[in-house]
């Protein structure tokens, strides 16, 4: 079958020279439009329950809706970890589930226990957006020189929000800093007391004359029409105008209770960006399973549309972390690495070979294979990263090439200079003979070891299997290649010239191997002992030598975080979270500094006043 594929193949040279040419070009189409991320997401499925109470101690949260959620979620299916966490108004959940169950499963299962457990009148649990813990992509913040911070939150939580969150891929942007409007009644205790009239009085009149009614319909002259009773509050007057009760006869509205204003909800927490002590940001999250690739493009598309046609003129987005910026890193090391491996790996065949012709030969293997490669990943929408791609060996891509090579041009070398009469074809067809089936096996053997990564599950399958993927389409296409391409490229390119004369360094080379040879058979008992001993040797240096799961990936940023007493206030936090981003700021290769203190609005970092980080952009 090998010698058969040889021999189509040399019979149809004008076919598998286009044929691989197609393939190049594939292999770069395919390159620019693969799924490209820095790491792969290594996390087990999770699902998050943010729930949040508003105005209760972390005692009650913890037992009146923290507990009673647990013991609901306590043996859900493939449950393995569960933690929670209770604070002032707030209670988080967050439950690990075995790998690999499916993630949309866990949350179905967790949405149909929430009903189980026994809560407060009025709280509703929610489960948190499905994202991982390294879905956090991009980060902004609203600059305008004229609004307020509650102003620009409104724009954040009714316009941007919305946008960003019709992204697909997009799992959730989450709003912070800006103060939160709210329509507030301030009651007098002593006009309550005048009128015997309680605080839940209030509340419940408010509640009840706050809604629209609807009274069917009627017709009349041909028309259909709708009744409906309008009764929503629309301003600060209509609230004030609400009757609570009547004494005498006489209404006692809200107004005559308190006073009625505009204000706003009590502050999780501030954000700050750089000289700005009170800023709005968003912070969007990817969701789990999407390329982050994609997923950036359609983002900044968003924010260019919001900034040109959406937002007021004074008001802009201004992006303050993309990773997009480290995955075209990550891309432009990948080109910078496989240029470099290929001219390397080039210049050692041509000086080893002493034929530019036959170097550049064995060297056209290298971008053939890669294009089948990234052609076969883009086929199965397998994401490659620095892991996957850094593993690809070109010294094991060419090793086939160079068998086949070297062997017809020693061939063809050898039959011209015995001065025969020789039909190149048959004896180019010969010397790729002698050495397929070797080719063959030899490469076989290698794809053979990278199979029991497939048998892995969990985060190792997602760290190593694109790693095998990569590799074992790398050597599949190499070993294509080897066995069609090339033998048509010889039949081309040394039908002339082709002269088998070693070089002076592989001469050199040939010698001391020889001697070194020569005494290893004179000696085998001290070779062979010898061999034992540095084996020996490299285990014990083995015991020495550090090991991280994950390589080093410098982000060009820092996340700083500050800890302070639990029991500070916001009032005092507040302060000491500008002075540190004034400090960070100080350092010359410090260019962009952002500080959280304490929560969003929407629970989803459960943490409070004690805690502020930080985000340190470095040139």
């Amino acid at each position: 079958m090998i010698f058969s594929l040889i021999a189509v193949a040399l019979r149809q040279r004008f076919l598998v020279v286009t044929l691989a040419v197609a393939t190049l070009a594939g292999g770069i189409w395919a390159f620019s439009r693969l799924p490209v991320d820095a790491y792969p997401d290594l996390s087990a499925p999770t699902v998050e329950v943010i729930t949040q109470w508003e105005g209760h101690a972390s005692e009650e949260i913890e037992r009146l809706i923290t507990i009673p959620l647990e013991i609901a979620f306590n043996g859900a299916p493939r449950l393995t970890v569960l933690r929670s966490v209770s604070l002032y108004g707030l209670s988080d959940i967050r439950m690990t589930f075995e790998d690999p169950a499916d993630r949309y499963f866990v949350r179905e299962q967790i949405f149909q226990r929430i009903s189980d457990a026994e809560l407060p009148s009025g709280v509703t649990p929610s489960v948190a957006p499905l994202f991982s813990p390294s879905g956090l992509i991009y980060r902004y913040v609203l600059e305008s020189p004229d609004r307020s911070p509650s102003e620009l939150k409104v724009l954040q939580d009714w316009v941007l929000f919305r946008h960003y969150k019709s992204i697909p891929g997009v799992a959730d942007d989450s709003g912070f800093g800006g103060t939160t409007r709210q329509y507030q009644v301030i009651l007098e205790p002593a006009l309550l007391n005048t009128y015997k009239i309680g605080v839940q009085d209030v509340v419940d009149a408010l509640a009840n004359d706050n809604e629209n009614a609807g009274g069917g319909f009627y017709q009349l002259g041909g028309q259909f029409y709708y009744v409906r009773g309008l009764g929503r509050l629309t301003d600060l007057p209509d609230i004030g105008d609400v009757v609570v009760a009547t004494r005498k006869g006489v209404p006692v509205r809200v107004r005559n209770l308190g006073k009625v204003a505009i204000g706003h909800a009590p502050r999780l927490g501030k954000f700050g960006y750089m000289k700005n002590d009170d800023a709005v940001e968003g912070v969007i999250f990817l969701r789990t399973g999407d390329a982050a690739q994609t997923v950036l493009t359609r983002v900044q598309q968003m924010t260019r549309h919001l900034n040109e046609h959406v937002l007021p003129r004074d008001v802009r987005v201004l992006p303050y972390y993309d990773r997009s910026d480290l995955v075209h890193l990550t891309t432009r090391t990948v080109e910078r690495n496989l240029l470099l491996g290929v001219l390397l790996v080039t210049l050692i065949l041509v000086l080893f070979l002493r034929s530019f012709r036959a170097g550049l030969i064995v060297a056209v293997t290298i971008p053939l294979a890669l294009a089948a490669a990234f052609l076969l990943l883009q086929a199965r929408q397998v994401p490659v990263n620095l892991l996957s791609l850094g593993a690809v060996d070109f010294g094991i891509l060419v090793d086939a090439a160079v068998i086949m090579v070297e062997n017809i041009f020693r061939e063809v070398s050898a039959r011209r200079e015995a001065e025969e009469t020789i039909h190149f074809g048959e004896v180019l067809l010969a010397a790729a003979k002698d050495v397929g089936r070797p080719i063959f096996y030899s490469t076989a053997v290698i794809i053979a070891g990278y199979l029991p990564i497939y048998a892995l599950t969990g985060p190792s399958a997602r760290l190593f299997a694109p790693m095998a993927d990569t590799v074992v389409f790398a050597l599949l296409g190499t070993l294509i290649f080897t066995l069609t391409v090339l033998p048509v490229l010889c039949a081309f390119f040394l039908r002339k010239g082709v002269r088998d004369k070693e070089g002076p360094l592989f001469a050199r080379f040939k010698r001391l191997y020889a001697r070194a040879l020569e005494r290893c058979f004179a000696w085998p008992r001290a070779t062979l002992f010898g061999c034992v001993g540095l084996f020996l040797l490299s285990l014990v240096t083995l015991l020495g030598i550090g090991t991280e799961f994950m390589p080093k990936l410098d982000e060009g940023s820092l996340w700083v975080r500050a800890t302070m007493p639990y029991t500070i206030s916001l009032d005092a936090a507040e302060k000491i979270a500008p002075q540190v981003r004034e400090v960070l700021l100080s350092f010359p290769e410090v260019t962009t500094v952002a500080s959280e203190l304490g929560r969003p609005d929407d629970g989803t970092n459960p943490t409070g006043f004690y805690n502020c980080e930080f985000y340190v952009g470095l040139k």
